[in-house]
């Protein structure tokens, strides 16, 4: 089976409360249809965790997208701070977050984005469970 490559879709997080509802809801639905569930629950604690960050600390009306590209599933958000997110030690006071997204990630990283950044990672996805 071939799968047309990148399949990619976005959408706007809207406020804290009911936008990381709304952003595991779309990332939930695009994967499961994408990747027949392959790193589906890896995809949504780093997506909680990336549009947590840009909704507390990046201003403006971050965005979330999705793309899958043959066996890598690949999360971006968008935010309107130039200031890249820093990776510390865990403790009391918070530092998981991160952590976590290098721990489950292949790759991470940020990249200037208009007058905001891109935090970016990619997860792998078992090609087998890709879904056309």
């Amino acid at each position: 089976m071939t799968i047309p490559a990148p399949l990619t879709a976005e959408c706007v997080l809207t406020d804290l409360d009911g936008g990381l509802a709304t952003a595991r809801r779309f990332a939930r639905i695009a994967l499961l249809a994408w990747t027949g569930g392959a790193a589906v629950d890896d995809a949504l604690l780093v997506v909680t965790e990336l549009a947590t960050n840009a909704l507390k600390h990046g201003g403006g009306d971050p965005r979330l997208r999705l793309s899958v590209d043959g066996a890598d599933v690949r999360i971006e958000v968008f935010d309107d701070n130039p200031a890249p997110p820093v990776l510390r030690p865990a403790g009391p006071d918070g530092g998981w977050g991160l952590a976590l997204v290098d721990r489950l990630t292949s790759a991470w990283g940020t990249a200037r984005h208009g007058s905001g950044k891109v935090v970016w990672c990619v997860l792998s996805a078992s090609p087998a469970g890709l879904a056309g």
